[in-house]
């Protein structure tokens, strides 16, 4: 079972806007929502299945490109979802 068909299963939702995730917890008990947070990765590969091409981008850009991570991660995103 997924990670998403786990929160859902346990009455919780997860919202996608651009490139964040919002978790909405349901049921989910304290323990399984910081397993969530450890495996928040995972989760996003699954909400988004470009996440990896997004962090890699923004690693590129915060690192040799110098910009800050907040505008790395705004100009990554466009970048990902104009291919």
């Amino acid at each position: 079972m997924s990670i998403l068909d786990r929160v859902r299963a346990n009455g919780g939702e997860v919202i996608r806007n651009e490139w964040r995730i919002t978790l909405r917890r349901g049921r989910l008990s304290d323990a399984a929502l910081a397993w969530v947070k450890e495996h928040r990765a995972d989760l996003m590969r699954e909400v988004w299945p470009a996440y990896d091409d997004f962090e890699e981008r923004a690693a590129i850009r915060q690192f040799d490109g110098g910009q800050s991570r907040e505008d790395a991660e705004r100009d990554a995103y466009e970048e990902v979802m104009a291919c």
